[in-house]
Formats: C-alpha cells, sequence, structure tokens
C-alpha cells in the first residue's frame, strides 16, 4: 500500500490514490483492527515487564539478615496474610506455562532480568510497528478526504453547470 511510492508496494497491490472509497474504507477498518490488537499486546508486554521488576525489587529484600522478621504474603493483588520469612536463600519462580522451579535468589534475580529485558525488547518492536501502522493509517484516512473532496467538488461543478 505505497502512496505514492509504487516501488515499495506489494506484487498485486495498488497505489492508494487508485483504490475506490470502498477498497479505502476497508483497508481503514483493517489497519484499525492491528491497530487494536498491537496496542492490547503491548499493554499485556508493560503490564508482564512491571509485574518482573516489581519481583526483582521483591528479590532485594531476601537477604540472611531478614531471616525469621514478620512479613506480609500476597494472596492475591489485594489480599495479604502475616507471615515470617523461612529461608532467604531460596525461591520457588513461575518460569511459564504452570511450571514453578525453586532456585537461588541471585539466579532468580538473573532470570527477572533477562524477562524483563525481553518483555522490553518485544515492546520496542511492537511500538515500532505500531508507529508504522499509524503512518499506513493517516495515510489512507488522508487519502479518503481527498477522494470526498474530490467528489463535492464535482457534484458543485455539475450542479452549477446544470
Amino acid at each position: 500500500m505505497g502512496g505514492g511510492d509504487e516501488g515499495d508496494a506489494p506484487p498485486g497491490s495498488i497505489p492508494l490514490t487508485q483504490a475506490s472509497l470502498q477498497q479505502l474504507n476497508m483497508v481503514k477498518q483493517q489497519l484499525e483492527q492491528e491497530l487494536k490488537g498491537l496496542m492490547k499486546n503491548l499493554e499485556a508486554l508493560r503490564e508482564a515487564e512491571s509485574r518482573f521488576k516489581a519481583s526483582s525489587e521483591t528479590l532485594v529484600s531476601l537477604v540472611p539478615e531478614n531471616e525469621g522478621k514478620a512479613m506480609l504474603v500476597p494472596l492475591t493483588t489485594s489480599l495479604y496474610i502475616d507471615g515470617h520469612m523461612k529461608d532467604t536463600s531460596k525461591v520457588t519462580v513461575d518460569v511459564g506455562t504452570g511450571y514453578f522451579i525453586e532456585m537461588s535468589v541471585e539466579r532468580a534475580k538473573k532470570f527477572c532480568g533477562r524477562r524483563t529485558q525481553m518483555l522490553t525488547d518485544n515492546a520496542t518492536k511492537v511500538e515500532k510497528m505500531l508507529k508504522e501502522k499509524r503512518k499506513n493509517y493517516e495515510m489512507v484516512a488522508q487519502t479518503m478526504q481527498l477522494k470526498y473532496a474530490k467528489m463535492q467538488e464535482a457534484m458543485e461543478a455539475q450542479k452549477s453547470g446544470s
């Protein structure tokens, strides 16, 4: 879907200026759906990224000096119960798809760091794709406005000519 650049258009596609309003509207609707999907993906990536960052910050408090101290244990995001820190050298980590692995605090910190970096990189890629889709969406919307304006001009010319 190249605006004026026909060299970068995929084979079999037509330039935006030669597409009908109906075709442009279909492309616009498709781009809207793709934008919504990418925004949902970006939101999910950012949410997961913040959870891993929070986990990394929590791991900092797992030091031998805190062993035996009172703490609040989260059951859900808003429900906590009283507890005591038993072992500060090992943690159980959710590695995905329902698997949990016991590992040292240092290894868990590294795991969280790698996951956070992976999520950050993926979010950056999705943001780049979003930017490109928005640009395409704007080009389609602009082309549609121009076509509407030309149609109105033609209709006005017909009225004044009759």
